[in-house]
């Protein structure tokens, strides 16, 4: 075997050199040095790698910034002119019209009309109108009502979301302890985007929800800077990696629904399935990525799904997903829980299927517990269209 022949070698070696232990030395400390250089070239590259990913993502982000300046500068004269003429039509008085955006789906317009009295003018009639002048849902996303009779309110008008997300979340430390290793969030994206997600901290206790937590903020402030996510999630992997010496993990469960059109993208990292229930259909959602801060550099499945008006989104740590007792098929045993449930509120439903963990572990809760509900639905405006002359978007 390899001790033999290493022990035979020594001894002949033994026999040619007269200091063999010095050399032995000089090898075995030029050995360290050669190794330990290995593992900084290592290093290097790695951060190379990272720094380049990053800067590709700022390059899109400053990409972005350059068409939205570009944008700006463009005139509407014509389309201002348009819509002040329809409005004069129908006997409404506007002072001013500033079109900063006539992109589909993106617009943002101004306007300055004379006091309304709080009779919400702009939501009942200027919203519709421009609706139908568009041709998309308008609605009112900031209003400055005048603050004496003579004066202008100062409106501001945006395109409406075909969809729009209601959530719900329950959950529970483990013992029935006040502080939770798994932490949980909604974002509210540019560009009409939503991301949900968990994460679950390594253990429990403070350290493990310090842990989550710190993903999560880490995670939001990259997404809405407006970096791409891949580059979002590897970035805040790598920050996790490096930052601390100990074995220190989190797993990240995130799902980023575009409110235009509900298509979904789902990044899974180390943690369980998440399900769809569509009628009387119940979809798994899962990816297979290790969890974050055990390898610098990894690469992030993404996995799509378009989702329909009416679905339930439905989202756990694994406390919830491994925590029903005495069940071989943790997959099934969900989907038959999700298939039963005869409501479709998203926090009656988190609290229901958080509820039968529980209670299958005959109350016993050995594992921090989170489940996170998301419900998609249609955004229906609150008032209809008036059928006015269309215009053209562009002059």
């Amino acid at each position: 075997n390899d001790g033999n022949i290493s022990l035979r070698m020594s001894r002949e070696w033994e026999k040619l050199c007269s200091r063999p232990k010095k050399v032995y030395e000089t090898i075995a400390q030029e050995l360290t040095f050669y190794q330990a250089n290995i593992k900084l070239k290592k290093k290097v590259h790695e951060s190379r790698k990272l720094v380049a990913d990053q800067l590709l993502g700022v390059s899109e982000v400053m990409n972005n910034f350059a068409k939205e300046i570009q944008r700006e500068r463009e005139n509407y004269y014509k389309q201002e002119e348009q819509i002040m003429e329809a409005m004069q039509g129908f006997g409404i008085h506007i002072e001013q019209v500033e079109i900063y955006s006539l992109e589909p789906g993106n617009v943002d317009i101004e306007m300055s009309v004379p006091f309304c009295n709080g009779h919400g003018e702009c939501e009942k009639l200027i919203a519709p109108m421009l609706s139908d002048i568009l041709g998309e849902t308008i609605v009112v996303r900031l209003e400055e009502c005048a603050t004496y009779p003579n004066g202008f309110c100062h409106v501001v008008f945006r395109s409406s979301k075909a969809y729009t997300v209601d959530t719900g979340v329950a959950h529970a430390a483990k013992d029935g302890g006040l502080v939770s290793g798994d932490s949980h969030s909604t974002i509210e994206l540019g560009l009409g985007k939503m991301a949900l997600a968990i994460s679950d901290g390594m253990g429990n206790g403070e350290r493990a929800h310090y842990e989550s937590d710190e993903t999560l903020k880490l995670l939001q402030k990259i997404l809405q800077s407006g970096i791409e996510e891949k580059i979002a999630i590897k970035s805040v992997n790598s920050i996790l990696s490096l930052r601390t010496t100990d074995e220190i993990f989190s797993t990240l469960d995130l799902a980023m629904i575009d409110l235009k059109n509900a298509s979904a993208k789902f990044l899974k990292i180390g943690s369980t399935p998440s399900f769809i229930k569509r009628g009387k259909k119940v979809i798994k959602i899962q990816a297979s990525n290790l969890p974050m801060g055990i390898l610098q550099d990894f690469e992030v499945d993404v996995v799509d799904e378009q989702l329909k008006a009416g679905d339930l989104l439905i989202m756990m740590s694994d406390g919830v997903f491994e925590g029903p007792k005495h069940v071989e098929n943790y997959d099934l045993w969900m989907k038959r829980k999700i298939l039963e449930l005869e409501t479709d509120d998203p926090q009656e439903v988190a609290d229901l299927i958080l509820e039968d963990v529980i209670r299958s572990k005959s109350e016993i809760i050995d594992d921090d517990m989170t489940v996170m509900v998301a419900k998609i639905r249609h955004n229906t405006p609150k008032w209809a269209t008036i059928p006015v002359q269309k215009m053209k978007r562009q002059a």
